[in-house]
């Protein structure tokens, strides 16, 4: 049977899991059965209190220093997948600030920098491009759909 590695501790977790509480999750399968179960919700409620007290402050980044930190903790499909996303979202900020560009210069109407995107990506990623920007479209068109948590397809 292969071993697998062990997963890396988070940054958030080393901020909120003191060392003896680490010590502690380490000698849960040694400890009696009895007591395995109360000493794992003690753990973990002391966990959710010390999250609580280091969110007093929490600083705020932004979205790309977030999906840049999270990669480390990907797996190496879902690692290409985020950088998909990422070159989605860089290409879509970039024709948002084409059409800016081109609303501004008059005689320009004819001008589409949505197909001049297409005309450059490899056919299955034109597929992913316009899945995406209907995605997207449908979002913005409608802001408030009276939809609830969970009653979408993209949540």
């Amino acid at each position: 049977m292969e071993r697998k590695p062990p997963k890396l501790m988070t940054p958030f977790d080393s901020l909120i899991t003191p060392p003896y509480l680490y010590t502690l999750k380490l000698i849960i399968p040694y400890t009696p059965p009895s007591t395995q179960r109360f000493l794992a919700c003690y753990i973990k409620f002391l966990e959710l209190r010390y999250t609580l007290e280091h969110f007093h402050g929490f600083p705020s980044h932004s979205s790309s220093k977030i999906l840049e930190e999270l990669k480390d903790y990907m797996s190496p499909s879902e690692k290409e997948m985020m950088e998909q996303m990422e070159h989605m979202m860089n290409m879509l900020e970039m024709i948002q600030s084409i059409q800016a560009m081109g609303d501004s210069v008059s005689g320009s109407e004819g001008f589409n920098p949505m197909e001049m995107m297409k005309g450059i990506l490899t056919p299955e990623q034109q597929q992913m491009f316009q899945m995406y920007n209907t995605m997207f479209e449908s979002e913005t068109e409608s802001p408030d759909s009276g939809n609830q948590k969970g009653e979408t397809n993209y949540e």
